[in-house]
């Protein structure tokens, strides 16, 4: 630990360690210990990232946006370039909060050096923490300090902390037999010594003898663990007898515990698989608590949270594996994380994630992913479409969309080799991608998609489908952000007259139909045809979403906008008012919506002659846009002109 702290202590670089060993050596354990110890020497903050089997630049991009700025807008273009995933993790790095104080970012299980070494901060605030089970890394970036195993002495040390140090000096002979056996690693001293610790008459000398006999027991798992040295098939044994110990019950619990991703696995998940397969919630939690209690599970400080070490997670696979039940898990896991897809919420277009969506699901999706990742063939033709479709809801609502992006093409591509390129649900592929695009403002890209989801949900709905009347709207959008307004208006009058006639009239769709019917009147200037319809659409949205809820602002935002490009600023300032304290409610005080609230609030005050109320609006709104839209954003232009007038005005050339 000292060792580790003198290294990390370096001011003049970034500092750079790898406690590098085999698996079950304490990597880990020991890098919690560190952060745990040192969290006082980095005020700037802990950035624990999971590095096995992950895009890490995406892990850095997630992490940034729950726990530094969670409101913060990650640039998906600077300098009008589109940035890569590994530019907007740089990104991250060069705006991390708190703006002063050093740092701790641990990158947890690296099995690519090569791969991460773009990914590394370039400010000397950060100290970098690998625990990998490479060797032999390139000393020019990584200063390693080993940590195969512990030492004989320390072994016996840890053995005698968990059983006893009594019971360790009456066998001292056969305790050092022990631990050399275990290869002096801390996880198979953990999990021998806790089960020696459960049973006082249990002899040292029986214990290693069991163990003996139950890795001649395991040679026909030696296929499974050929990469594996003796020491982890030592561990391989002792979980055995932990194994033995299990009820049924936890057993299988335990197998299907191997399906989820090597993370914090979130107990309700595990409840909802195991009642789909008709298992009593009573044998439920008598399950957890065995598991618990035999070490096979960690739980969470926080409760209702659990995790599982990564060797560990592998002796549970190669269980699964092995049983008659593992195709039948696949899918019931497969079916859990699909419901969990289709909870995820989207919005109206576009599509906005309060915070309190985000914190709902956040623990689901690396789990979601590992199914879209590794487990399709165990997901239902009904079922396929929703893990893709969750995975962009997650992603685009957070405007995340580089993110977004690979699922979305990733889903079309599953989809189209499953089902045959002529299906509702490749349309509807098609479709999220098609709205992606649009989200960004790439229309040229966007375009062609609609026109085929439009002409293939002809084809296969019918003239009359309520899809059909989406694929209408999402049409008449397109046009009219690009001014084609002729253009936009039949198809926005028959997609509202299709969704009343197929949904009544009291339908979120018909609300979103008739937004936008007021949008393109309010946008042409035809205010009287525009004011009924966002008024009715106003209290169509409290009706069927409450009166908090993002599309109630941005509601109270377009009518508020229509009365002030009328003068009407009496009617107009409350609607704003309201429309800025509930997206600062439901979406953080830093958004690009309400950065859009305190532009046009502002933008009704310059109307109205109160320049000094509207300059520090103004100041707000080009501050916020220019963090969180990167400083080529368009919006970032349009408030620098505002400023701009605003100063003319005055005489302040």
């Amino acid at each position: 630990m000292t060792l580790l702290h003198e290294t990390l202590k370096q001011s003049n670089v970034v500092a750079v360690s790898a406690i590098a060993g085999m698996g079950g050596v304490g990597k880990t354990e020991l890098a919690t210990q560190y952060a745990r110890e040192h969290e006082a020497d980095y005020p700037g903050g802990i950035c624990w990232l999971n590095a096995r089997d992950t895009n890490l630049a995406t892990e850095i991009i997630e992490f940034y946006k729950e726990y530094v700025d969670e409101q913060q807008k990650i640039p998906q273009k600077l300098g009008g370039i589109e940035q890569t995933l590994s530019q907007q993790a740089i990104w991250c790095w060069n705006h991390w909060q708190p703006d002063s104080g050093l740092i701790l970012v641990v990158w947890d299980d690296v099995t690519d050096l090569g791969s991460c070494i773009e990914l590394l901060p370039k400010n000397n605030r950060f100290r970098l923490l690998i625990t990998t089970r490479l060797r032999n890394l390139d000393p020019n970036v990584v200063k390693e300090i080993s940590l195969d195993v512990l030492s004989p002495e320390k072994s016996l040390e840890l053995l005698g902390a968990l059983v006893g140090k009594k019971r360790v000096d009456r066998e001292i002979e056969t305790a050092a037999q022990l631990c050399e056996w275990l290869g002096y690693l801390p996880l198979g001293l953990d999990l021998v010594g806790r089960y020696i610790a459960d049973d006082p008459d249990l002899s040292l000398q029986e214990m290693l003898q069991r163990l003996q006999q139950q890795q001649l027991n395991n040679e026909a798992l030696k296929r499974s663990t050929q990469s594996w040295t003796t020491a982890q098939r030592g561990i391989l044994a002792a979980f055995e007898l932990s194994w033995q110990k299990l009820n049924s019950n936890a057993r299988k619990v335990a197998e299907l515990l191997s399906l989820f991703a090597v993370d914090v696995i979130p107990w309700s998940l595990v409840t909802s698989a195991c009642q789909r397969l008709d298992w009593n919630s009573v044998d439920i939690n008598k399950a957890k608590k065995e598991l618990y209690k035999n070490y096979l599970v960690q739980s969470l400080e926080d409760g209702g949270r659990y995790k599982i070490h990564p060797l560990i997670h592998q002796f549970l696979r190669i269980k699964l594996e092995s049983t008659s039940s593992v195709d039948e898990f696949k899918q019931v896991f497969a079916t859990t994380m699909a419901v969990t897809a289709k909870q995820i919420p989207q919005s109206p277009h576009p599509q906005i994630l309060t915070r309190e969506d985000i914190e709902s699901v956040k623990d689901n999706i690396p789990h979601l992913t590992k199914v879209a990742k590794n487990l399709t063939a165990a997901i239902s033709n009904e079922d396929l479409i929703s893990v893709f479709t969750g995975l962009n809801n997650f992603y685009s609502g957070q405007g995340l969309y580089v993110l977004a992006e690979p699922w979305c093409k990733q889903g079309l591509s599953t989809i189209k080799e499953r089902l045959g390129e002529e299906h509702p649900s490749v349309a509807q592929s098609l479709n999220d991608l098609a709205s992606l695009y649009y989200s960004q403002g790439l229309y040229a890209q966007a375009e062609p998609l609609y026109q085929q989801v439009l002409s293939m949900r002809k084809r296969l709905l019918g003239e009359e489908h309520p899809h059909l009347a989406t694929s209408l709207n999402d049409l008449g959008n397109l046009y009219k952000a690009q001014g084609r307004y002729t253009e936009a208006e039949p198809i926005f009058l028959q997609a509202l007259s299709m969704r009343k006639r197929l949904l009544d009239e009291e339908h979120l769709d018909v609300a979103t139909s008739l937004n936008d019917l007021a949008m393109l009147y309010d946008t042409q200037g035809q205010y009287g045809e525009a004011e009924p319809l966002y008024q009715q659409a106003l209290e169509l949205y409290k009706r069927l979403l409450g009166e908090e809820h993002p599309s109630v602002a941005t509601s109270l935002n377009n009518l508020a906008l229509l009365y002030k490009t009328q003068g009407r600023y009496a009617e107009a300032e409350p609607l704003y008012q309201q429309a800025l304290s509930m997206r600062k409610r439901l979406l953080g005080e830093e958004h690009p919506h309400v950065a859009t609230s305190l532009n046009n609030l502002a933008s009704l005050y310059d109307s109205q002659g109160r320049y000094a109320e509207a300059e520090p609006l103004y100041h707000q709104a080009l501050s916020m846009r220019k963090r969180l839209l990167g400083e080529e954003h368009p919006d970032v232009a349009t408030s620098l002109n505002n400023l701009a007038l605003l100063y003319k005005t005055q005489g302040r050339y």
